[in-house]
């Protein structure tokens, strides 16, 4: 402990800034995917057709990101931080107190939306220009740990106030991730520029050939992690009856297991590259599609849930991977921005196409048509070069 404190004190002043705003909008994130899919259900009781096409309006921001970025360019990315916690946080608020219809409850949740997607493009950037050469992956690995850890506070206060709070659950809980939110943009606003900043060079806009294997990457990954966010919770809430308490168990668990996973996934990386990784994840996705097309053993489904949730970190490798191949530091922020957006022009329609294949075959048949997804990445995967040199941005 006292060698972390040490560490701690040591580090630059800027990156601490940023870890504990990252920290408190993970509470944020929390709350909010523990809670988010039993609010639907309880507050506006969707069909499983109307909580796929939900999907189109709440990835829009994702769709729109290189545009959103575009218009941010002149700014450092870190003020982007402080946009993204401030959205975050009016986004939430309006969920608790101003979403009587369903209406009003999308313009809210574009908002809240709006400021989880961008910070994907902060995260990945300001994580790379913290961290030191050969490292970047497990600088990486670091921040999404915290969010992780972070993330237990929230699931936890969910648990707490399903348990508490009753029918005020969800005005309760929204509550204090606009409160985290909030707290993180005053964080985020104090830190002060580093050793290098992360301006990204005025561009607003970045197509490179060279980049392709990125781009499918993260057009192959919408679509698996659309169809997990969407359906796999959907499942184990509508056909398996799962309530707020339990839900929020999961969730805890999967972000406690993640705190040490996406560390060690991220020194994985810079240890062995990215393609193994890449590899490995389309295998174990094959796996997770299995279970759920085929068991309804719960506890299964339960550890699969967890699973898939911790593979998200292949997020790290990804990003990495565009480190090792970028020509210049300021393509990084708008690459990962239109990553971003392939991946959610995908993932914007694949929940409507996957509501529509439940309504006609049963939801078994979503993860079977999800499991050909794996296959598309393993052979991604196998298409990226294993070169382990050069990795730094210029």
């Amino acid at each position: 402990m006292s060698d972390l404190l040490k560490r701690w004190r040591a580090a630059d002043p800027a990156f601490r800034a940023f870890l504990l705003g990252v920290f408190f909008l993970g509470i944020n994130s929390g709350i909010i995917s523990s809670a988010f899919n039993n609010y639907l259900n309880d507050s506006f009781s969707l069909t499983s057709k109307q909580r796929g096409f939900l999907e189109f309006p709440r990835e829009l921001p994702g769709f729109l990101l290189i545009f959103i970025t575009g218009l941010l360019a002149a700014l450092p990315v870190r003020h982007w931080a402080v946009i993204t916690s401030l959205l975050t946080a009016a986004g939430v608020a309006g969920l608790a107190f101003m979403s009587p219809s369903y209406n009003s409850m999308l313009v809210w949740m574009l908002l809240w939306s709006t400021g989880g997607h961008l910070f994907m493009t902060v995260e990945s950037v300001m994580g790379l220009r913290f961290a030191k050469e050969g490292g970047h992956g497990r600088r990486l690995g670091q921040i999404s740990g915290m969010t992780n850890f972070a993330a237990i506070a929230g699931a936890g206060l969910v648990w707490a106030l399903a348990r508490a709070a009753g029918p005020n659950l969800y005005r309760w809980a929204f509550m204090a991730a606009a409160l985290a939110s909030l707290f993180s943009a005053v964080l985020f606003a104090r830190m002060k520029q580093g050793g290098e900043d992360a301006a990204p060079g005025g561009r607003r806009f970045v197509f490179r050939w060279k980049y392709k294997w990125f781009y499918l990457l993260n057009i192959l990954f919408g679509a698996r992690k659309q169809i997990f966010l969407t359906f796999a919770p959907w499942v184990l809430v509508t056909v398996y009856g799962a309530d707020p308490a339990l839900m929020a168990a999961l969730a805890m668990t999967s972000y406690f297991l993640g705190v040490v996973f996406r560390q060690a996934f991220g020194a994985l990386t810079d240890k062995i590259g990215e393609r193994k990784m890449f590899i490995a994840d389309a295998l174990i996705l094959l796996f997770i599609c299995g279970g759920f097309a085929f068991s309804s053993f719960r506890p299964l489904l339960y550890a699969l849930f967890i699973l898939d949730s911790l593979m998200f970190a292949t997020r790290i490798a990804r990003t990495t991977y565009l480190n090792r191949l970028a020509e210049h530091k300021s393509d990084l922020a708008p690459t990962v921005s239109l990553g971003v957006t392939m991946d959610h022009a995908v993932s914007m329609t694949i929940p409507a196409a996957g509501g529509l294949l439940w309504a006609a075959y049963g939801y078994k048949s979503v993860f079977i048509a999800a499991s050909l997804l794996s296959v598309a990445g393993f052979f991604a995967a196998l298409a990226v070069d294993e070169k382990r040199s050069g990795a730094a941005a210029r």
